[in-house]
């Protein structure tokens, strides 16, 4: 009677693959829900959305620490992850969300995109939780996240500490009971990453290559690729012609771009190289599921155009300061036929910090930043 009921919960709570299940896969979920349900574990951080047969996203719900996106495939035997997010216990809560919304079956292979911390930094969660899983990245990847990845870490953890005082004093400020009640929120949830990135060391890939690895599986194909420097100098994509699906991580998304480490001019280009894959849905690495190709242009287009004024100002020899006053979102031709709508609408969606200005503000401080990070890239060789 114990027994029949112990499985009949399992059941309910893990989805009801779980009772074909084998050992090593149970292994795998329980080791998961435990972590995902331990004291100060955060609830569900994703949403997840069926794209196609066997392929999902599970999209970062807004945070005090922004989590990435993840793409799942579900292969005959096994799955393939996208991503890897800013801490272990984002891997913990979706590797439980996995177990109970797609599938019981064991993650074999995951896949860093690129170097950023907010997503590589839950590896070492993957590698607890599935040890034989293969970390796959570009080699580019690899080698930025073996030189620059705990240096990064600790500016994380820096910088959410500096805000954490910032949050702190919006709290003692608070006036309502709804306003209290997100900046707790914030406080608690950065006082969290900070409690919990602490040791933590960067998971390196344990496989890498240099332009193109294809996985060939029953249910599907995967294309891994690296067609050129845009975000980063590693990005890679995963497309599943089956499906027609692409995951693009940072390279394309629902968000304006990040150019911090970014390759402004090839960037572009890139995209049009990536954009001669066979897909109709993009999974990216921040923002909603995009079912159609029409993002890609104007995400390309925004960079093109942005990267064309500064550095022709730059060249005049225009500061800084000068240029971001000059270059305004209703100054960019590339942010409208309600591109700078979108943007600002899918940033104050996903992204919690900002949930307290207004599109218009974001995608204006978006391009400020853009700026300020271009005009610093163009002279990266």
């Amino acid at each position: 009677m114990h027994t029949h009921s112990r499985r009949g919960f399992l059941a309910r709570t893990l989805g009801a693959g779980w009772l074909g299940a084998s050992v090593m896969e149970q292994a795998f979920f329980r080791a998961a829900q435990a972590r995902a349900q331990a004291p100060g574990a955060p609830a569900n951080v994703f949403d997840i959305e069926k794209v196609a047969e066997g392929v999902y996203a599970a999209v970062a719900r807004p945070a005090g620490v922004t989590n990435c996106n993840a793409a799942i495939f579900e292969n005959a035997r096994d799955l393939l992850v996208v991503d890897t997010h800013s801490k272990p216990s984002a891997v913990a809560s979706l590797a439980a969300q996995i177990g109970k919304e797609i599938s019981s079956k064991p993650v074999r292979y995951i896949v860093n995109t690129h170097f950023h911390w907010d997503h590589t930094q839950g590896a070492p969660e993957y590698r607890r939780l599935a040890p034989a899983a293969d970390i796959i990245s570009s080699s580019a990847t690899r080698k930025l996240l073996a030189e620059f990845g705990a240096a990064r870490l600790k500016a994380s953890l820096e910088q959410v500490s500096a805000g954490l005082e910032e949050w702190q004093k919006k709290l003692a400020a608070a006036r309502t009971a709804e306003d209290k009640a997100y900046y707790e929120r914030m406080v608690s949830e950065m006082r969290a990453y900070l409690g919990e990135m602490r040791g933590v060391e960067p998971e390196l890939p344990n496989l890498t290559f240099s332009e193109n690895l294809v996985l060939h599986d029953r249910a599907h194909d995967l294309h891994l690729a690296f067609r050129g420097r845009g975000h980063t100098a590693g990005d890679v994509v995963v497309f599943c012609p089956q499906k027609k699906v692409m995951a693009t991580g940072d390279l394309v998304h629902g968000w304006l771009p990040y150019l911090g480490d970014a390759y402004p001019k090839e960037w572009p280009g890139t995209i049009e190289a990536v954009a001669k894959f066979n897909f109709t849905q993009v999974i990216g690495g921040h923002g909603g599921v995009q079912h159609s190709r029409e993002r890609l242009g104007q995400f390309s287009g925004y960079i093109r155009e942005l990267t064309e004024a500064v550095d022709a100002g730059k060249r005049k020899g225009e500061s800084v300061e000068r240029l971001q006053a000059a270059i305004t979102p209703s100054s960019l031709r590339s942010l409208g036929a309600g591109y700078g709508d979108f943007v600002g609408a899918q940033i104050t969606k996903y992204d919690g910090p900002q949930m307290r200005v207004s599109p218009q503000e974001v995608v204006a401080g978006a391009v400020r930043s853009n700026i300020a990070d271009i005009f610093k890239a163009l002279d990266r060789a």
